[in-house]
């Protein structure tokens, strides 16, 4: 149940900003072309937004292991490896993700508290909502990255 719920969650999460940015874009259009008038803060937002989706959407993509990879090496490497070799490739390349998300929040959470007092120029609310969006999204891609290896590992899909 709560794998759906989160499931959900990310899902909407995800589609309510792609619908919020094509309304910003719309609106923003038939103003500029009906009207002659343009809002700094239409755009703006429609920039934050698409941060937000760019990375909360790496993680919803990742659920059904969706991302674009070049992964001949790994694949020769699980064809011609034994068993136990397979198991410690897939470790150490699992590890490696881990460690890049793991970093990845930190540092964006750093940078994100040390750019609260800094205002966006049109809408002026703290640079600190931008760059959280990439601590969020790592972290969201983290937690699927985990529930997948440790559900590979248990039916032993190595």
């Amino acid at each position: 149940m709560l794998k759906k719920l989160y499931d959900n969650f990310e899902e909407y999460f995800v589609c309510g900003f792609f619908l919020l940015i094509f309304l910003l874009m719309v609106v923003g259009v038939l103003l500029r072309y009906f009207f002659g008038i343009s809002f700094a803060w239409n755009i703006e937002l429609s920039r934050y937004s698409f941060v937000w989706l760019t990375f909360v959407g790496a993680a919803y993509v990742r659920r059904d292991d969706g991302h674009i990879k070049i992964d001949l090496f790994s694949r020769y490497a699980m064809k011609k490896l034994p068993h136990t070799g397979r198991l410690l490739y897939w470790g150490v390349e699992k590890l490696i993700v881990v460690l890049y998300l793991a970093l990845l929040v930190y540092y964006s959470y750093t940078l994100s508290v040390r750019s609260w007092r800094f205002k966006s120029q049109a809408m002026q609310i703290p640079q600190f909502f931008l760059y959280i969006s990439v601590g969020i999204g790592a972290l969201m891609y983290f937690v699927r990255e985990v529930v997948d290896s440790v559900q590979k590992f248990k039916n032993k899909e190595l």
